[in-house]
């Protein structure tokens, strides 16, 4: 695993999120929630969040892969300062979650840490290993909340 990773989404003269994804499909690439979250938002969020993806990726040394793509989720992090959920439409720095295979990648005491930035052309993100902190708890409360209702969700589909 690296320490950092970097990338860079080019998105001028598209005007469609799946044409960022070369031929990938769009649900392959976004989970439900970031697709939730990016209804109805300017290209510029579905490059960065797309940007955020590659850039862990490249933290964890894996190729950005569909199926890869679409295990590491970035949303909204709550601050505690906000009471709101990952749905809150305030800016809030971004938070990834790994899913599936990914998940056993993360180590006890370290957290990634993404930043991501937009001109009128490009998006870039950087992914950086770190130490937990304890503001992260409170991240992860929400994040388990917003799994439990996805779970809770299917569940009542299922019956």
């Amino acid at each position: 695993m690296n320490r950092w990773g970097s990338a860079v989404v080019g998105y001028a003269g598209l005007a469609r999120p799946r044409e960022l994804l070369g031929g990938l499909r769009l649900e392959d690439v976004y989970t439900p929630a970031e697709c939730v979250r990016s209804a109805g938002a300017a290209l510029q969020h579905w490059a960065g969040r797309l940007a955020g993806k590659r850039a862990v990726l490249r933290l964890l040394g894996l190729p950005s892969t569909a199926e890869h793509l679409g295990r590491v989720e970035v949303l909204p992090r709550p601050t505690p300062a906000c009471r709101a959920t990952a749905a809150c439409r305030d800016g809030h720095p971004p938070a990834v979650r790994l899913g599936g295979s990914l998940a056993a990648l993360e180590r006890p005491g370290e957290r990634i840490r993404l930043s991501i930035s937009h001109t009128d052309q490009w998006a870039l993100a950087v992914a950086l290993l770190s130490a937990a902190l304890p503001e992260d708890q409170h991240a992860d409360q929400h994040a388990d909340q917003r799994v439990n209702q996805h779970e809770d969700q299917h569940d009542d589909e299922d019956r």
